[in-house]
């Protein structure tokens, strides 16, 4: 079977964990690289975490560290940061520790060299899956144009046509980069945005939780352990029954397209609103004419997406 080459960019957290998670346990995908940037926790924590994740999972992939900090915006001061209370202050649920130390280390040279190598090299496009802030994504336009034709599209989780999770109506991946979304939604890539209109309904409750420790011997115990502070916040502060794992839509999607449901439409990105920088003008009721150049996730199938995840930790178990 021919499988769907992709590279991960990630900010290694509780939902990027279990994103790579179904990466590993699908014999669908070739992952052929993993880059890292700042979003979760600083780029040092989330390249450590990636790594840690890479050998509890067994993915043998080369990893490169990315960007540190936003393209123009001030760097994140992670000590005041809120997704150090979602995350934990590892970035993992605050069990992070109870992983070995990676023996695993970064190949020296920058996440959007190791992305072009990697696009450059395949026989195939290749499917770039964004789990965090774009500024590694945007870096790549900007300095290999050559290469966009290489790229079969962009899954990025980020955005929302209604609402949001940073602000009002900002999402957290673009907020913290919106300048760098800008480059990458004006880009002729092709691009699939996992927006919060969809993955806040991907919730994963107690029960299934313990059904991932259940069938995923000891990874299994300790991902359902990496979700606890996760879900208890999204309890207490969402009403949701559960943690919400917002990064793994757009690797389900890969696995099987019926996850989710989109809409084709104009979005650009705000950069000069005072309280509204970095929200997705998701323009469904094509007001502006402009042609489409997204397709909009509108909704998810919850249960088909927890089961995938059930499926997937079967195979460390």
């Amino acid at each position: 079977m021919l499988k769907r080459p992709i590279i991960m960019d990630v900010d290694t957290g509780v939902d990027d964990t279990l994103a790579l998670l179904l990466v590993a346990g699908s014999d669908k995908l070739d992952l052929k690289a993993i880059t890292t940037v700042f979003g979760n926790s600083s780029v040092e924590d989330t390249t450590k975490n990636t790594l840690k994740i890479c050998e509890l999972l067994k993915l043998d992939v080369p990893v490169a560290a990315g960007a540190y900090r936003p393209v123009i915006d001030p760097p994140i001061d992670y000590s005041v940061a809120p997704m150090v209370d979602i995350h934990g202050r590892d970035g993992l649920g605050n069990v992070g520790n109870r992983l070995p130390e990676p023996v695993k280390t970064v190949v020296d040279m920058p996440a959007v060299d190791l992305m072009a190598k990697a696009i450059r090299e395949s026989e195939e496009k290749v499917t770039i899956v964004a789990t965090a802030p774009l500024t590694n994504i945007a870096t790549f336009i900007m300095a290999y144009p050559e290469l966009r034709s290489k790229v079969e599209c962009i899954a990025l989780m980020g955005g929302a046509a209604f609402g949001g999770n940073m602000g009002f109506s900002v999402e957290a991946n673009i907020g913290h980069d919106p300048d760098a979304a800008k480059i990458v939604f004006m880009s002729d890539i092709p691009k699939y945005m996992f927006s919060l209109d969809a993955t806040m309904g991907c919730f994963i409750t107690d029960d299934e939780r313990q059904a991932i420790a259940d069938n995923g011997g000891e990874t299994g115990v300790w991902l359902k352990d990496c979700m606890q502070q996760y879900s208890d916040i999204y309890k207490a502060l969402g009403g949701l029954p559960g943690a919400v794992l917002h990064d793994s839509l757009p690797v389900a999607w890969l696995l099987d397209e019926s996850v989710v449901e989109f809409t084709h439409c104009y979005v650009d990105v705000e950069l000069k609103g005072v309280k509204t920088r970095g929200c997705t003008v998701t323009d469904l009721a094509n007001y502006t004419g402009k042609a489409p150049n997204t397709y909009v996730s509108m909704k998810a199938d919850r249960e088909k997406l927890i089961n995938m995840h059930i499926e997937a930790v079967k195979k460390f178990k």
